[in-house]
């Protein structure tokens, strides 16, 4: 289930390129408007996987489209109108973001302190596409894959996997199809069947190697997802660019609902098809 999202500032706006909490925080914001209890026990506890003791909340969104689209150092200025989409395979989640988004029809981004207000102009339902195993889609935002590494001091430390970097290309792509298991055993509540001659056990993941020549190889994002404190970010890597996939389309179905890689909450993952993309959102950052 995916929605987009219109909405416009009551002024022209200044909005920073490291948006992605704030507007993590105005999406829990919203659900609260609806039901604080789900929205305290989405972002605190989730949905847990027991057999790997992780949990996961099973949203993602997109990045930001603005209109119009002025650039500065800082960020993107004098915003009128933003559009986002908002995807979760999670039917309260779904629920009570359209609750929440009109209850009072505006949400605010915070920056430091600093509150941009929103109205909603319109909610669109966007129709499900057809999986099937083999897709192509359009990143609507980063896809960002992680691991633990040990760092020379024998403690683990988090390590966001490079597509571009051959040695780490295999890793990256083998997490992906672990993650995409996970959330399927997670919202299914139930073990994943791999070798299912009926779905199909192949999996292939690969960006558009003629986007990444056109880009020049410059197909990866660092963003700066939440500030701990005065001096300290969270820091998240991830990569942008079309790909195709071949796996079981439960799979791939379970990647557009809720994410391809880590961060869907922290809207990383979030993918369109390409014709989906090209009638929403021409001319988007």
């Amino acid at each position: 289930m995916r929605v987009k999202i219109t909405a416009l500032s009551e002024s022209p706006a200044m909005i920073p390129f490291n948006y992605n909490y704030a507007l993590h925080s105005a999406i829990y914001g919203l659900m609260e408007k609806s039901s604080g209890k789900y929205s305290e026990y989405l972002h605190d506890k989730g949905f847990i996987n027991k057999a790997i003791k992780k949990r996961f909340k099973l949203f993602t969104f997109s990045k930001l489209f603005f209109t119009p689209t002025k650039i500065q150092k800082t960020g993107f200025s004098r915003v009128k109108e933003i559009a986002f989409i908002f995807s979760t395979p999670i039917e309260q989640s779904y629920e009570h973001l359209i609750l929440g988004l009109f209850s009072d029809q505006t949400f605010h981004l915070n920056f430091s302190g600093k509150k941009i207000n929103f109205s909603v102009t319109q909610v669109e339902s966007l129709p499900e596409p057809q999986f099937n195993n083999e897709c192509k889609f359009l990143c609507l935002s980063p896809i960002a894959v992680s691991t633990q590494r040990e760092k020379p001091n024998g403690r683990l430390e988090q390590h966001y996997l490079d597509y571009m970097i051959p040695e780490e290309r295999e890793h990256f792509i083998e997490n992906i199809k672990k993650n995409l298991i996970n959330k399927y055993r997670t919202f299914y509540k139930m073990d994943y069947a791999e070798h299912d001659h009926k779905h199909g056990n192949e999996f292939k993941f690969s960006f558009d190697v003629n986007y990444i020549a056109k880009r020049q190889g410059k197909i990866s994002k660092l963003i700066h997802f939440k500030k701990i404190n005065n001096n300290i970010k969270t820091r998240i890597k991830g990569f942008e660019a079309p790909f195709k996939i071949v796996a079981d389309s439960r799979l791939i179905k379970i990647g557009y609902d809720a994410g391809f890689g880590n961060g869907g909450s922290a809207g990383f993952g979030c993918v369109g098809e390409l014709q989906e993309s090209k009638n929403h959102f021409l001319g988007a950052i």
